[in-house]
């Protein structure tokens, strides 16, 4: 690596121009003149270029070198701001938090948690992606950007350098508006489901649901035809609309049209595995305050859904 990429080169010439001589500047930041002279001499090889006039009496800068001194002046100053904030970020609760998780979940649970955190403290920003991938991959979003924390089902992979947090259970249930059983009848096992319309989940981690699971039994999962999705909400409407059958839906997510009869649940309580909920976060995030502050409130209050949602579903008799 030539001398033109070092920062301490640059930073050099900046404040010998600025104190008015290698002397001076080597004062100031505690180097050797002699090691001073080859830095400067190094630097003017590497741009091919010199900086200094050395005729003059006192040394002046060239042209060349009063153009590299205005550009590495603005490096240096940008560079300064950009520690000092990095050094001030640690400890502001103020700053962007960028979350990725599922999009019926980031719409349904996420946002409105970031609403009521942001309330608490104003001065947070919040970015929602959608989760491309488990950690931690995911980590990363589609745009090459950094996440901070990731919601999703458990990862059954080892996760170095990653914290996680167990939030819940997400059990889900095979349902149907009434519109549907009415045209269509009652599905009660998975044999049945060869006469009807499968309403089908998938993203880039999670295939459409092959296999049906009740009290330790498995059984595979075949429909008459499928219409398939890849946004749970995009599901949720078509059951509405009395399309045909859903088993990838959460229970969470359809307890209240349960209660309220927009949904029944079908198969005789034959569904899809349940999965366990994480909150994800690299461990070198948790050095940012408001990143750890906003993760211990987030799991706390996940939690505390998780259980009574739990309550009132085993009150209403579906679990």
């Amino acid at each position: 690596m030539g001398r033109e990429m070092d920062l301490n080169a640059w930073r050099l010439l900046v404040t010998t121009v600025k104190t008015g001589s290698v002397n001076a500047a080597c004062d100031q930041l505690n180097m050797e003149p002699s090691t001073a002279s080859r830095v400067i001499k190094a630097l003017e090889r590497d741009l091919g270029f010199e900086l200094f006039s050395r005729n003059t009496r006192p040394v002046t800068l060239t042209t060349m070198g009063k153009i590299a001194y205005d550009q590495a002046l603005r490096l240096i100053e940008d560079h300064t701001r950009m520690m000092a904030k990095l050094r001030t970020d640690i400890n502001e609760m103020s700053g962007m938090i960028r979350v990725a998780t599922y999009g019926g979940i980031g719409a349904l649970e996420v946002a409105p948690l970031m609403v009521k955190f942001q309330q608490i403290y104003p001065d947070i920003e919040f970015d929602l992606v959608e989760l491309m991938a488990p950690p931690p991959a995911g980590f990363i979003d589609s745009e090459g950007k950094n996440v901070d924390v990731i919601l999703s089902y458990q990862v059954s992979e080892e996760l170095s350098g990653v914290q996680g947090w167990y939030v819940g259970d997400m059990p889900f249930v095979a349902c149907a508006s009434p519109v549907y059983l009415r045209r269509h009848g009652m599905p009660r096992d998975p044999d049945d489901c060869l006469r009807h319309i499968g309403l089908t989940y998938s993203s880039a981690f999670r295939s459409p649901a092959d296999f049906l699971v009740k009290d330790g039994q498995r059984l595979p999962l075949k429909w008459k035809n499928t219409i398939a999705f890849h946004s749970v909400l995009a599901l949720k409407n078509a059951l509405f609309l009395g399309a045909g059958v859903a088993v990838d839906m959460s229970l969470y997510h359809t307890f209240k049209e349960l209660v309220e009869g927009k949904l029944e649940p079908v198969l005789g309580g034959w569904h899809v595995p349940t999965k366990e909920c994480f909150t994800y976060v690299q461990e070198d995030s948790l050095q940012c305050r408001r990143i750890a502050t906003f993760v211990e409130w987030l799991v706390e209050r996940q939690r505390e859904t998780f259980s009574k949602l739990k309550q009132e579903i085993a009150a209403a008799g579906f679990l």
